[in-house]
């Protein structure tokens, strides 16, 4: 599909409005997931450890993100979300809690992404929003899902009550 030059001019000036009324946190999160997800295909089963890798430098981005942008990087939370088929369900693996040492729940997360069932899948990040005053949680692919991959992705993203939620529930 080709654009005419007013599309694009008129595209331009929609961002440049909508980033005028956004919080600074909304700015953040719209840059960190800024690009192309990948398409389904595109890569095999990641690794355990490279899930880890992925995921710890992913959030510690996020956070540097919201440092810049001078909000509080300690407003951010991260799960590992892994499928499990023929189940759709989201299941979830934190990188950090409180109840754990960061080496508990990298062991955790070793433990449950080494079995033959289990595919990474992405993450869910829980960021506070300090101006609007809400929790946002929104989804962060690590590689190309298929369609059932990419509803179970959605549904963790849905939590009723977010990250600290799960929290609560898992530990």
């Amino acid at each position: 599909m080709t654009r005419t030059e007013a599309a694009k001019m008129n595209l331009r000036k929609g961002i440049k409005k909508m980033g005028k009324v956004m919080s600074p946190a909304a700015t953040v999160r719209r840059d960190f997931r800024l690009g192309r997800p990948p398409k389904p295909g595109e890569s095999l089963p990641l690794h355990r450890l490279t899930v880890w890798q992925r995921a710890t430098e992913a959030l510690a981005n996020l956070r540097a993100r919201m440092s810049a942008a001078k909000l509080n990087p300690e407003h951010v939370k991260a799960a590992i979300v892994y499928y499990q088929p023929p189940d759709t369900n989201p299941h979830l693996l934190l990188l950090e809690s409180e109840q754990r040492t960061d080496e508990q729940c990298k062991m955790d997360a070793f433990e449950t992404l080494g079995r033959d069932d289990v595919f990474a899948i992405g993450m869910v990040f829980d960021q506070y929003d300090e101006l609007s005053g809400q929790q946002i949680t929104f989804p962060f692919q690590f590689t190309g899902l298929t369609e059932d991959m990419i509803v179970s992705l959605r549904l963790a993203a849905e939590l009723p009550h977010g990250l600290a939620g799960l929290a609560r529930i898992v530990n």
